[in-house]
């Protein structure tokens, strides 16, 4: 009972794909190549009218045969029963009865007046060595089970391609799914080292300007506003990571007063570009944590986003005085190059260049 309730639920009025109807589409194409192809050597050439009546016949022949298997297979193959023997038995029984459909199909036609003359129980052909009429005859009999055998292969080679297509389609569908878990799990890693990060900046404040650290929290939490609502994807707008990075730099630039200078230079052209989310935060938050906050002078961020002739770019680079950059675990680069590949799979790169008074990271996104 559990099985037929599941084939209740995929009867054919549910929603197919628009891949599934063009491959239907292409089924009988090749359905009424094959059948046309295997009659045209019994056609004089001379009667280009049986040779539109076959065409007839078969173009209708194909669109039964793809709406018997729409209509009788596919719901048990989208079936999920955990009985697989049950299922199995009710796709043989399935095919045997869209068979015997599409036989009767094949007979009805050739029954009416207009197709009268595609009758394939008389045939007549011309003898190459006498050329006269040869005219061969089959009984009903062997007709029928010569129809019902080669629909049967037919329709059990539709159930072979469709569960091959269904299953490619299960792995796509597993493995984006594992990439979308994936890509939350590298986002959310952010969120800690990120939240460690301001609370320190405000125990540091505490003690210095009660107000301003008052001030910052408040900034705390509209950044965690946008940030609450901006990790939920895995992609973000190059405006909405601007948005945060706006209110990080507020933060930390009221801990660090004159020691942080930044700037900021973004191609107009460019707001809407798409990239990993919290990607902007993390390589300013990098840039201050361990190039410009471990200075004891005035620090330098730049953040430049610009067009490429192939796509576009995003460069922060930050000032670095000999002997006073922290070296950092790599997490948030390392993070960051694992999320490129998942969403971009190659068509974006991250790139560092460390040089003697500078440190540049830069993102290059292709044309996608």
């Amino acid at each position: 009972m559990a099985l037929l309730d599941s084939f209740k639920q995929h009867i054919p009025t549910r929603h197919c794909s628009r891949a599934y109807l063009w491959a239907q589409l292409a089924t009988m194409g090749v359905y009424t190549s094959y059948f046309m192809a295997y009659t045209l050597p019994l056609l004089d050439n001379k009667q280009l009218n049986l040779h539109f009546l076959f065409l007839l016949k078969y173009i209708i022949e194909s669109a039964s045969y793809v709406l018997f298997a729409h209509c009788f297979l596919r719901p048990v193959l989208k079936t999920q029963s955990q009985q697989a023997g049950q299922r199995w038995l009710l796709v043989i029984l399935f095919l045997i009865v869209a068979a015997a459909l599409q036989t009767a199909v094949s007979f009805f036609l050739s029954e009416l007046e207009l197709l009268k003359a595609t009758d394939m129980s008389q045939v007549t052909l011309l003898s190459e060595k006498h050329n006269s009429p040869l005219q061969m005859t089959f009984s009903k009999g062997f007709m029928l089970m010569a129809l019902i055998t080669s629909f049967s292969i037919m329709y059990a080679l539709w159930v072979a391609a469709y569960v091959t297509w269904q299953n490619w389609q299960h792995r796509k569908t597993l493995q984006q799914q594992m990439q979308q878990a994936q890509l939350q799990q590298l986002t959310n890693q952010l969120s800690p080292h990120f939240l460690f990060n301001a609370f320190n900046s405000i125990r540091a404040l505490i003690f210095e300007d009660q107000h301003k650290a008052a001030d910052t929290v408040t900034r705390l939490s509209e950044l965690f506003r946008f940030h609450l609502q901006a990790h939920l994807q895995p992609s973000a707008t190059l405006e909405q990571e601007w948005q945060l990075c706006e209110q990080y730099l507020a933060i930390e630039q009221v801990r660090l007063e004159q020691r942080l200078q930044f700037s900021c230079d973004i191609d107009a052209g460019l707001w809407q570009q798409k990239l990993p989310t919290l990607s902007l935060l993390t390589l300013v938050e990098n840039a201050i944590k361990h190039g410009i906050a471990p200075n004891s002078g005035n620090g330098q961020l730049h953040i430049v986003a610009s067009t490429l002739p192939q796509g576009w770019q995003l460069q922060v680079s930050n000032s670095v005085q000999n002997g006073t950059e922290q070296a950092g675990t790599g997490t948030g680069l390392t993070n960051l190059r694992h999320r490129l590949q998942l969403m971009y799979a190659g068509k974006a790169r991250l790139s560092v260049t460390p040089q003697q008074n500078s440190y540049c990271v830069k993102l290059e996104f292709a044309d996608v």
